[in-house]
Order: structure tokens, then sequence, then C-alpha cells
């Protein structure tokens, strides 16, 4: 889910080496470069942008851009990954902070810089595998990068990448599962304080204290108020909360690169916010979530989804979708869509949404990050 970001990446940004340590990023790339010998890339070009799309290079880097600006890794069929980012190279001492890739360049068109060093390594005429150009690159960089490679044979790999990002390691859950524990203690916060008539942006600042001081390296958050008759979600403002006002809260917290969401439906009463969902409600969810098998395709899932809704009477929230994956990412692979036929595998981390408008009582939204086992679905923000 959209929403506002900042414009320069503040608070936490660490490596931990013990939860991520370098041989889960070695691991990858050997997977990576099998996968690349499969399909005849000579050179796999990974770009990512901005604090949202930084999961493709950092999947085999670490690491995550500090500026809305772009990056690339570089990953050969042999021989050293490197790294291009575009800010000032005074920068790299520090980016090597958190990288063990050895081979760190920093210039102001990552475009330029990526020609550059295909030159440099004599890739002038191989098949190049790029990883996000198409979808988040800037238009003139895109262009600039295909005119200067008139002898090379560029391909797209997105769907490898994909395949790769989609199921987790044990420490890729692990680093989801802390900033799950987050998301979590930051709505029990919400829960269990105090707050007389707060507006928006009093209680956004609360809440983003309370993630930032257990360590959290992004935080988002939006909020909606379904008793309107025209609602949506949006960013925090200076509206107050008036007393019997049904709020739904949107959070989503980084932790270490990790993402990790959650919605929750309360009430404001006496100056205290009161999770607000009914029995029904409670029941559904959890009747929709036992859908989420390893096996399932994420159309069947939506097809038996949307069965229940229809048992239960109640009419689907269509406009904030089902959600989809979640990891490096706040969205990525799988989307839980009617018309996709990917197969919900082990490993896999998901953000599942629900929303329901109740005749009686109105919109109602649950929201949780889950992780599929063989033991079934897991909720990681319960």
């Amino acid at each position: 889910m959209e929403t506002m970001q900042p414009t320069l990446k503040s608070g936490r940004n660490t490596w931990d080496r013990i939860n991520m340590p370098v041989e889960e990023f070695q691991d990858r790339v050997i997977r990576i470069r099998r996968a690349m010998k499969r399909e005849g890339i000579d050179v796999l070009l990974l770009y990512g942008h901005g604090f949202n799309k930084y999961g493709n290079y950092c999947y085999l880097s670490n690491y995550v851009i500090r500026l809305p600006q772009g990056a690339i890794v570089a990953v050969p069929k042999r021989g050293e990954l490197t790294l291009l980012f575009e800010g000032a190279v005074r920068g790299v001492s520090s980016v090597k902070k958190m990288t063990w890739i050895t081979d760190v360049r920093a210039g102001a068109d990552v475009s330029k810089q990526c020609v550059d060093y295909l030159a440099e390594k004599n890739h002038r005429s191989s098949v190049i595998g790029v990883v996000g150009m198409d979808r988040l690159m800037p238009h003139h960089q895109a262009r600039f990068f295909g005119d200067s490679l008139p002898g090379c044979r560029i391909i797209s790999a997105d769907h490898l990448l994909q395949e790769a990002r989609m199921i987790k390691s044990e420490p890729e859950v692990m680093q989801i599962r802390r900033s799950a524990r987050i998301v979590r203690n930051a709505f029990a916060f919400v829960a269990g304080t105090s707050f007389p008539e707060p507006d928006e942006r009093f209680l956004e600042a609360a809440i983003r204290r309370e993630a930032r001081l257990e360590g959290a390296e992004d935080f988002r958050m939006m909020i909606a108020r379904p008793g309107k008759k025209s609602w949506s979600f949006s960013p925090p403002t200076t509206r107050k909360n008036p007393a019997d006002d049904r709020v739904i809260i949107f959070l989503a917290v980084e932790f270490e690169r990790y993402w990790s969401e959650a919605i929750r439906t309360f009430s404001f009463r006496g100056g205290a916010f009161t999770e607000a969902l009914s029995d029904d409600m409670q029941t559904l969810s959890v009747g929709i979530r036992e859908e989420l098998t390893v096996g399932n395709k994420t159309s069947q899932f939506t097809q038996s989804a949307l069965a229940k809704i229809a048992e239960s009477q109640g009419e689907f929230l269509l406009d904030y979708g089902w959600g989809g994956g979640i990891g490096l990412s706040p969205e990525e692979q799988p989307a839980l869509a009617p018309d996709n036929q990917t197969i919900l595998r082990e490993g896999m981390t998901l953000a599942l949404r629900l929303g329901i408008h109740d005749r009686n009582l109105g919109a109602m939204m649950k929201g949780d990050t889950m992780y599929l086992s063989r033991k079934g679905c897991e909720v990681l923000t319960r």
C-alpha cells in the first residue's frame, strides 16, 4: 500500500553480521549464477531506486541507498560483484560498512556508470540480463543505457530475481519476524495508551517514536475513517479523533532492510483506542487465513476467500485488494490476485489485507504479515 515516504532516509541503518551473515549473500550469488547460466546471461544487472524499490540490488549487496536515487549491483558469470550507486565519492567508505562487496563505485548517473563498467570489463558484445530497469529506472537513463550498447543483447531477467526473492531463507524470515514484532508492539502501544483527543499527527509521532526506539529503520502510517460517506486511507493530518469514532490504522515498518505490515480497526472512546472487530469478522478472518496453504495457487486463494465472504453476507472492499508478498520491499511477488497463477510455496512471507463492509457495523479491516511453512500459515504480527 503506497503512502508518503521520506526524502532522506533517517534513523537506524546498520548491518548486523550475526543476523545476516556474509555467507547468506554468497549463497544467493551461487544460486543466481546458476540461473544466469541456464539462461545464457553473461552479466546480470540488478537495479533499484529510492526507499521502497531497493530490494533488487539489496538482495545481493545488503546495501540500501539513503536518498531517493538509484543503485545497481553488477553480477558477472565469474569474479567479484560491483556495486554502483548515485552519490558522492566521499560516501564510498560509509557504503562499504553496509555491504560485503569490495568494488563500490559512486557517480552522478548510475546508467552512465554501468555503461562505463561494461566497457571496462569487455562486455560490449555480451548478453546482459537486466532486472528492474524497465519498471524503475528513469526513462532518460534507460534510453541512454540501451543506446550505448548496440553490440549487446539486452534481455529482461526480472523473473529470475523474483523467483529467488519470493522464497525467504531462515535469516530473512528472522528479520521479518523482528520487523513484525515492532508492528505488533506499536499496535499494543496504541491500545494501551490514553490519548485525550489526539490529532492524527500527534498519534503518528507517538507511534513512530515507539517504533524507532525498537530499531525501526523506516516507518509508514496511514489512517482511514470509515464512518464518513466517502472514505479512503490517507496520511495523518491535524484531524482530531472525536468520541465514538471508528478508525482504521495501517502500519508498515522496516527493520534491517525487511518490512512487515498490519492493519487494525479501532473505536475511540474515553481517550482510548479499542480494537473493534465483530465476532463474525474475527471468524471470517481466521477462515480466510486458512486458505493460505502451500500448494494452492494465489487465484485459488482469492476464489475461496470471496466465497467465504459471500457466505458471511459481507461486501468485500475491493479497492484495497488482498495484498501479496512482503520482504525487502513493502510490496513484492506474488500478488494475491484472481488472475495470478503463482503457486504458494513454503518460505513465502505475505501481507494479507481483509476489508469487509458490514450492513450494520460499516467498514472493517484487518491485515497481518504471514509466513507460510509446512505446518501452515503463521501470523507474525499477531
